[in-house]
Protein backbone atom coordinates (compact mmCIF):
# COMPACT_ATOMS: atom_id res chain seq x y z
CA UNK A 1 0.00 0.00 0.00
CA UNK A 2 2.55 2.39 0.74
CA UNK A 3 4.24 1.68 -2.38
CA UNK A 4 1.29 2.57 -4.52
CA UNK A 5 1.13 5.60 -2.28
CA UNK A 6 4.77 6.77 -3.28
CA UNK A 7 3.72 6.07 -6.91
CA UNK A 8 0.60 8.05 -6.81
CA UNK A 9 2.93 10.88 -5.25
CA UNK A 10 5.30 10.67 -8.07
CA UNK A 11 3.19 10.65 -10.39
CA UNK A 12 1.11 14.18 -9.08
CA UNK A 13 4.64 15.77 -8.90
CA UNK A 14 5.67 14.80 -12.62
CA UNK A 15 2.00 16.50 -13.83
CA UNK A 16 2.19 19.61 -11.62
CA UNK A 17 5.86 19.60 -13.01
CA UNK A 18 4.81 19.42 -16.35
CA UNK A 19 1.86 22.12 -15.48
CA UNK A 20 4.29 24.32 -14.18
CA UNK A 21 6.92 23.95 -17.18
CA UNK A 22 3.86 25.21 -19.91
CA UNK A 23 2.59 27.98 -17.74
CA UNK A 24 6.03 28.86 -17.82
CA UNK A 25 6.33 28.99 -21.34
CA UNK A 26 3.46 30.42 -21.90
CA UNK A 27 4.12 33.40 -19.95
CA UNK A 28 7.46 33.66 -21.93
CA UNK A 29 5.95 33.38 -25.29
CA UNK A 30 4.09 36.57 -25.09
CA UNK A 31 7.28 38.06 -24.84
CA UNK A 32 9.23 36.36 -27.43
CA UNK A 33 6.31 37.24 -29.66
CA UNK A 34 6.42 41.25 -28.78
CA UNK A 35 10.17 40.63 -30.07
CA UNK A 36 9.43 38.91 -33.20
CA UNK A 37 6.52 41.15 -34.35
CA UNK A 38 9.05 44.21 -32.88
CA UNK A 39 12.00 42.93 -35.02
CA UNK A 40 9.18 42.43 -38.35
CA UNK A 41 8.54 46.44 -37.93
CA UNK A 42 12.45 46.86 -37.68
CA UNK A 43 12.84 44.27 -41.13
CA UNK A 44 9.91 46.42 -43.04
CA UNK A 45 11.59 49.91 -42.30
CA UNK A 46 14.12 48.93 -44.36
CA UNK A 47 13.52 50.39 -47.64
CA UNK A 48 17.12 48.97 -49.01
CA UNK A 49 16.10 45.62 -48.45
CA UNK A 50 12.86 46.56 -50.05
CA UNK A 51 14.73 47.76 -53.07
CA UNK A 52 16.83 44.92 -53.84
CA UNK A 53 14.09 42.92 -53.94
CA UNK A 54 11.66 44.55 -55.80
CA UNK A 55 14.99 45.39 -58.27
CA UNK A 56 15.62 41.74 -58.43
CA UNK A 57 11.69 41.24 -59.48
CA UNK A 58 12.05 43.46 -62.25
CA UNK A 59 14.55 41.76 -64.34
CA UNK A 60 13.08 38.12 -63.23
CA UNK A 61 9.89 39.30 -64.66
CA UNK A 62 11.23 40.40 -67.89
CA UNK A 63 13.82 37.46 -67.96
CA UNK A 64 10.79 34.91 -67.30
CA UNK A 65 9.48 35.80 -71.25
CA UNK A 66 12.51 37.90 -73.09
CA UNK A 67 14.48 34.87 -74.32
CA UNK A 68 13.19 34.86 -77.73
CA UNK A 69 14.38 38.73 -77.99
CA UNK A 70 17.73 38.13 -76.49
CA UNK A 71 18.26 35.42 -78.74
CA UNK A 72 16.91 37.21 -82.05
CA UNK A 73 19.22 40.35 -80.56
CA UNK A 74 22.37 38.25 -80.39
CA UNK A 75 21.61 36.81 -83.53
CA UNK A 76 22.32 39.68 -85.54
CA UNK A 77 25.31 40.52 -83.47
CA UNK A 78 26.77 37.71 -85.08
CA UNK A 79 29.22 37.46 -87.74
CA UNK A 80 26.77 35.17 -89.99
CA UNK A 81 23.01 35.81 -88.95
CA UNK A 82 20.54 34.03 -90.24
CA UNK A 83 18.94 34.94 -92.85
CA UNK A 84 15.10 34.60 -94.92
CA UNK A 85 12.83 32.13 -93.49
CA UNK A 86 14.82 31.48 -90.44
CA UNK A 87 15.27 34.73 -90.11
CA UNK A 88 11.93 35.83 -89.38
CA UNK A 89 10.61 33.33 -87.43
CA UNK A 90 12.95 34.39 -84.90
CA UNK A 91 12.12 38.22 -85.10
CA UNK A 92 8.42 37.05 -85.00
CA UNK A 93 9.01 35.00 -81.82
CA UNK A 94 11.44 38.26 -80.66
CA UNK A 95 8.20 40.71 -81.19
CA UNK A 96 5.85 38.60 -79.11
CA UNK A 97 8.42 38.71 -76.21
CA UNK A 98 8.83 42.27 -76.31
CA UNK A 99 5.46 42.50 -76.05
CA UNK A 100 5.18 40.07 -73.54
CA UNK A 101 7.67 41.89 -71.25
CA UNK A 102 6.25 45.63 -71.63
CA UNK A 103 3.29 44.06 -69.99
CA UNK A 104 5.09 42.12 -67.27
CA UNK A 105 6.61 45.65 -66.45
CA UNK A 106 3.50 47.13 -66.28
CA UNK A 107 2.13 44.69 -63.74
CA UNK A 108 4.73 45.41 -60.93
CA UNK A 109 3.82 47.04 -58.50
CA UNK A 110 5.97 49.26 -56.04
CA UNK A 111 6.18 48.65 -52.74
CA UNK A 112 4.45 50.97 -50.23
CA UNK A 113 7.86 50.75 -48.28
CA UNK A 114 9.34 52.49 -50.96
CA UNK A 115 6.82 55.50 -51.38
CA UNK A 116 9.21 58.20 -51.00
CA UNK A 117 10.75 56.92 -54.10
CA UNK A 118 7.93 55.98 -55.98
CA UNK A 119 7.73 58.72 -58.53
CA UNK A 120 11.22 58.25 -59.73
CA UNK A 121 10.26 53.98 -59.62
CA UNK A 122 7.57 54.80 -61.78
CA UNK A 123 9.19 56.56 -64.42
CA UNK A 124 12.14 54.17 -64.92
CA UNK A 125 9.07 51.18 -65.05
CA UNK A 126 7.33 53.37 -67.66
CA UNK A 127 10.33 54.01 -69.54
CA UNK A 128 11.30 50.11 -69.67
CA UNK A 129 7.82 49.54 -71.02
CA UNK A 130 7.98 52.06 -73.78
CA UNK A 131 10.99 50.48 -74.80
CA UNK A 132 9.60 47.21 -74.75
CA UNK A 133 6.69 48.73 -76.74
CA UNK A 134 9.62 50.08 -79.47
CA UNK A 135 11.41 46.91 -79.54
CA UNK A 136 8.13 45.32 -80.57
CA UNK A 137 7.18 48.13 -83.51
CA UNK A 138 10.54 47.75 -85.00
CA UNK A 139 10.37 44.35 -85.25
CA UNK A 140 6.72 44.47 -86.95
CA UNK A 141 8.14 47.07 -89.63
CA UNK A 142 11.24 46.05 -89.77
CA UNK A 143 11.83 44.18 -93.24
CA UNK A 144 15.12 41.58 -93.25
CA UNK A 145 17.45 42.30 -90.71
CA UNK A 146 16.99 45.67 -90.88
CA UNK A 147 15.85 46.05 -87.35
CA UNK A 148 16.74 48.97 -85.62
CA UNK A 149 16.49 49.65 -81.99
CA UNK A 150 19.28 52.09 -80.62
CA UNK A 151 16.35 54.34 -79.55
CA UNK A 152 14.29 51.85 -77.59
CA UNK A 153 17.84 50.86 -75.74
CA UNK A 154 18.86 54.85 -75.28
CA UNK A 155 14.77 54.32 -73.35
CA UNK A 156 16.32 51.49 -71.23
CA UNK A 157 19.35 53.47 -70.30
CA UNK A 158 17.33 56.34 -69.36
CA UNK A 159 15.24 53.92 -66.92
CA UNK A 160 18.65 52.52 -65.73
CA UNK A 161 20.27 56.03 -64.31
CA UNK A 162 16.74 56.77 -62.86
CA UNK A 163 16.62 53.39 -60.96
CA UNK A 164 20.44 53.64 -60.01
CA UNK A 165 19.53 56.93 -58.71
CA UNK A 166 16.97 55.05 -55.95
CA UNK A 167 19.29 52.39 -55.18
CA UNK A 168 22.28 55.08 -54.72
CA UNK A 169 20.11 57.21 -52.05
CA UNK A 170 19.08 54.42 -50.37
CA UNK A 171 23.24 53.75 -50.22
CA UNK A 172 23.18 50.68 -52.73
CA UNK A 173 25.69 50.38 -55.46
CA UNK A 174 24.33 51.00 -58.77
CA UNK A 175 23.45 48.10 -60.85
CA UNK A 176 21.79 47.90 -65.03
CA UNK A 177 18.56 45.93 -65.31
CA UNK A 178 19.62 46.22 -69.31
CA UNK A 179 22.31 44.11 -68.76
CA UNK A 180 20.57 41.62 -66.58
CA UNK A 181 17.83 41.30 -69.01
CA UNK A 182 20.04 41.20 -71.87
CA UNK A 183 21.37 37.80 -71.87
Amino acid sequence: MMKKLLMLIASISLVLAACSEDKEEKKVTPTEGTKSEETKTEETANPSGDMIKFYLSISQSINAVDADLNAYENALAEEEPPVGADLKTMQDAAKTAAEKAAVKVEELKVPAELKDHQETIDSALNKITEAYRMKAEALALAAEGEVVLDEANAKFEEADAELNKVLEELGLAGSSIYSEVSQ
